[in-house]
């Protein structure tokens, strides 16, 4: 009998705590990735109830969320890096300040800005040794903040948004 193996494992090429986490990360993408698959455009731009927020803005705000942590929060910096720049052209929220952007961005380019933002952030997270995991980041006038933290709060962020997701798919297909 094949029986399903569930375990926690650790990525590759990291220290084995920080990889068990970046594994998770991973693990919370895999079931978004497969849970897209065959989405059509409309499906993509669909709001309900009068909400604004369609999966694709969901899809857009999990890549800008896990970015910006990345760029201003752990690494400090003021701007992204020139290559990520073009995959943020537009607001991610709108002047009520719910998550939206504009419609009509294809799955395709969804899903390949997750891709280039979660290579980026593997990237980076290279040089993350154990002592740097759990250094404390001063985010002047906000918070303090250590990577640990960060990507904890990416794991519970996207499987949150996930869950939204996976709903809205749910509710479209049985309307539908």
């Amino acid at each position: 009998m094949n029986e399903q193996r569930l375990e926690i494992k650790a990525l590759p090429g990291y220290p084995e705590e920080i990889g068990r986490q970046l594994w998770m990360m991973e693990d919370i993408r895999r079931d978004l990735l497969q849970k897209l698959q065959g989405l059509t455009q409309e499906e993509l731009d669909a709001t309900e109830d009068g909400d604004v927020t369609s999966i694709g803005a969901l899809l857009y705000h999990i890549a800008e969320v896990e970015t910006g942590w990345l760029h201003f929060d752990m690494l400090l910096r003021k701007n992204l890096d020139a290559e990520l720049e073009p995959w943020f052209t537009a607001p991610t929220r709108n002047e009520q300040g719910e998550i939206w952007c504009p419609p009509g961005e294809s799955l395709e380019r969804h899903l390949e800005r997750l891709a280039v933002v979660r290579r980026d952030f593997l990237e980076k997270f290279r040089s993350v040794d154990l002592e740097d995991w759990r250094t404390i980041r001063e985010v002047p006038g906000e918070y303090d903040v250590t990577p640990e933290w960060i990507v904890y709060h990416l794991i519970e962020h996207e499987a949150h948004h996930r869950g939204q997701i996976f709903r809205m798919i749910g509710r479209m297909r049985r309307q539908g």
